[in-house]
């Protein structure tokens, strides 16, 4: 059977001015939304707390979290953006398609075609030093071109 679902990374800031259990429950809700557009979500790193490298609406630190997913068909997407959306808690996020493992494979083997055609051009195409020319032959050839004008 052929695998239809796609790999996603889900990367999102909230708010560092709120309690811990506040954070930990916005990651769960992110999760459940995520479940309930037919996601599976196979890794998730909780939220930590790290300095921003710009402010994000006025804020100069936030917790960072991600959470890796897979997902058959992109309308379960439209339901998490749509929280994103209304919570106010979440300064930033962004969902990113990963690369499948057979995606991840193809683009290696790919790249290994590559690096055999370069190394075997450069092996079959020996580059060869041309003959050193002598000066009485090249004044030979010029006294022929100007007699010709």
């Amino acid at each position: 059977m052929l695998e239809t679902k796609r790999n996603y990374e889900l990367g999102f800031h909230i708010n560092l001015n709120m309690e811990e259990s506040r954070i930990a429950a916005i990651s769960n809700e992110l999760k459940e939304k995520l479940a309930q557009g037919q996601g599976s979500v196979t890794f998730a790193r909780e939220p930590e707390r790290t300095r921003l490298s710009y402010p994000i609406k006025n804020n100069a630190n936030a917790f960072f979290g991600y959470i890796q997913f897979n997902m058959e068909n992109t309308e379960g997407l439209a339901g998490v953006q749509e929280y994103i959306k209304l919570n106010n808690d979440i300064l930033r996020s962004l969902i990113v398609r990963m690369p499948s493992d057979a995606e991840k494979s193809q683009a290696i083997l790919r790249q290994a075609k590559a690096r055999e055609r370069i190394e075997r051009s450069k092996a079959a195409a020996p580059k060869t030093a041309p003959a050193p020319v002598q000066n009485e032959n090249l004044d030979k050839e010029l006294e022929e071109i100007i007699e010709k004008l």
